[in-house]
């Protein structure tokens, strides 16, 4: 049986998934649909156990979106337990003989699988019931649990979404002011959880540090770039060559595992003499654009982190030297793919010819299409005054 703290999981893990309420959804009817077909029963339920109350989330046969008290309701006892629950007559069942689905319902057959989260915590069943007995073969079996995994991808699916939205919400810092520089900045993310490393921040010493990157991974790369950005940002007190040091053991053996890679540049500008320590990881995109409008790339040719050896002590740092009116560009890779930039120096470029760093992220952001962007976006220019 569930303890006290089981439920109160359960019922927090439901009500994350965000769908108690909303109404039909195509994604799950499918599922119960497709099971109707699959058993010839007339009735068939996706149902959420949440709090005291089963909820019919999706259904064929029966009421959408019903709640009723979980007490003596065949699926409260079935998310109890990791494997399906079969009743091939439910009157001769001494835990059900006796429920108004029973005596007052009709019902005389049920089957059922939990639905579990990642975590191992089971949220609802996908389940059938019938007028009639009814066998249930081996064969069925593992036909329902191959149809309940189908409705937990689907449940997971929403929880994994709006999990990604908040961490990517979180991957955006706030604006900042610097003494002595203008920082202006854009960022613009893929909807469904792109890779994209950004951060800003200054240190207790008034040091401004910049992160522009991003990470490669598939699905899990907005997790992995939030874990990059943690570690970073908990190094901003240590020489910018340590923070990288450290960033790289804690992270590179998870990337390994991930088969991922995290290229980015990091940079510490100390605003009262101008002078840029950075460190570039395969990135490549830092260039310095100095007054006269000349462009000036920053490159090292160190590999992403996650490849090669991980000997993070043999990463160096680049100096910049800002002078009044300099600019200093970083930028992820993917601008290359909007039309008119073709690499950092066309971008650095485009910023030269704007008159200061907000004028151009104005005018680049003009030339990004239309919709949601296909991958994810940053530009930060810092100005000296």
């Amino acid at each position: 049986m569930s303890t006290p703290q089981d439920v109160d999981h359960r019922t927090a893990l439901v009500e994350a998934l965000d769908v108690l309420g909303a109404g039909p959804e195509e994604r799950f009817d499918r599922i119960t649909r497709m099971t109707h077909d699959a058993f010839g029963v007339p009735l068939t339920f996706l149902n959420l156990v949440h709090h005291d109350l089963v909820t019919t989330q999706s259904t064929f046969g029966w009421n959408q979106g019903t709640s009723v008290p979980a007490n003596e309701q065949f699926c409260a006892t079935t998310v109890l337990t990791p494997e399906p629950m079969v009743i091939p007559d439910t009157t001769l069942d001494p835990r059900f003989a006796h429920t108004a689905a029973v005596a007052e319902h009709g019902i005389r057959f049920y089957a059922g699988a939990p639905l579990s989260m990642l975590d191992g915590t089971r949220v609802g069943t996908l389940c059938i019931m019938d007028a009639q007995p009814r066998a249930f073969s081996a064969t069925d079996l593992a036909l329902l649990r191959d149809l309940a995994r189908w409705a937990e991808r689907e449940l997971g699916y929403a929880m994994e979404r709006d999990r990604l939205a908040k961490v990517r919400e979180a991957l955006v810092p706030d604006l900042l002011a610097v003494p002595g520089h203008d920082v202006a900045t854009l960022a613009v993310q893929r909807p469904d959880g792109g890779g994209g490393l950004t951060d800003w921040r200054v240190a207790a010493d008034g040091a401004l540090h910049l992160t522009v990157g991003a990470v490669v991974a598939g699905r899990v790369s907005a997790l992995l770039a939030a874990d990059v950005r943690g570690a970073l940002a908990a190094r901003t007190a240590l020489p910018i060559t340590e923070a990288i040091a450290g960033l790289e053991a804690q992270v590179a053996p998870d990337l390994r595992v991930a088969d991922a890679v995290a290229e980015l540049v990091h940079a510490r500008l100390d605003p009262t003499t101008g002078r840029v320590d950075l460190v570039d990881a395969g990135l490549g995109t830092a260039v310095h654009v100095r007054a006269d409008g000349s462009v000036h790339p920053v490159r090292s040719a160190a590999l992403p982190i996650g490849l090669g050896s991980g000997s993070a002590a043999a990463r160096s740092a680049v100096t910049v030297d800002l002078r009044a009116g300099d600019r200093l560009v970083l930028a992820s890779d993917a601008w290359a793919t909007v039309p008119g930039i073709e690499g950092p120096e066309a971008l650095a470029a485009a910023v030269a010819a704007q008159p200061d760093g907000s004028a151009a992220v104005a005018h680049l952001r003009g030339l990004l299409p239309e919709g949601d962007p296909a991958t994810d976006l940053t530009l930060v220019v810092v100005t000296r005054h």
